[in-house]
Parts: C-alpha cells; structure tokens; sequence
C-alpha cells in the first residue's frame, strides 16, 4: 500500500457484502476497495450539492413531461431560455406517444441550479425531475 492511502476497516451487514461483491464481479471492479471509492466520490458529491449555497457545479437536470401537456414545450423553453448561463445544452427524446425527456446538461453554480430545477420541478404537466451533478 502506497503513503497515498489509508487503510480502514468497514463492517457490513452480511447481504451488503453480497451484494457489493456481485457489483465488483458485474461491473469488472479490480477490488472492493474501488468500488466503494467510486461510491464515495458519488457520495460526497452528494453531499457538498446539499450543503453548498456558492459552489459551481457540473451535471444535467432530466425532466420527463407529458407531451400533450397544454403549453408545456413552451414554457420549458422559456425557462431554459432564461436560464442560458447555466444551460451547455438540450436533448429533446420522445419516449413515448404521451411522454417526452429532456436532458439539460448545466454548468453553474448552486443557487441557479436548484432554481432551475425547483422552477422545472414546479410546472405543469412536468412528471419528474432529476439533478445529477459530478466532480470537476
């Protein structure tokens, strides 16, 4: 082991183990050790989108909306209009004959993030929306 890292002891529920060793073997981990370090960055990721009120971040936003939804592809526009700064860009996918998705990859800080979120969250004939960030 390298003065890089530090070893730990974690303690589990035996189906916790299972379960993570069936991911190792899935997703071709080299060890435990990995994989558990990649849920952490994901974790603390997490955790500094929450806590943070001025950071910048990286992700997308995917809102799932129904099509027929009276005014509803208007209004997203005009809200990604207004959000331009923060906005990279827009994928528009039909998922079915009464569904649509639309993946906004954004660059911006929290406070704008989470208002653009809330404001997409809060519109009408929106179903769901779903904020990923990621490490720079």
């Amino acid at each position: 082991m390298t003065d890089e890292f530090d070893r730990i002891s974690l303690t589990l529920p035996r189906e916790m183990v299972s379960r993570l060793d069936a991911i190792v073997d899935e997703w071709e981990y080299d060890s435990r050790s990995k994989a558990i370090r990649d849920a952490l960055r994901d974790f603390f990721v997490t955790y500094e989108w929450d806590r943070e009120s001025d950071g910048r971040h990286y992700g997308t936003i995917v809102v799932t909306h129904d099509h027929h939804a009276e005014g509803i592809a208007d209004r997203l526009q005009r809200v990604q209009h207004e959000f331009a700064d923060a906005i990279i860009s827009v994928q528009h996918i039909h998922l079915s004959h009464d569904r649509c998705m639309e993946t906004l990859a954004v660059d911006g800080d929290t406070a704008d993030l989470t208002e653009l979120s809330n404001r997409l969250r809060s519109m009408r004939g929106v179903r769901q929306v779903k904020v990923v960030v990621v490490d720079e």
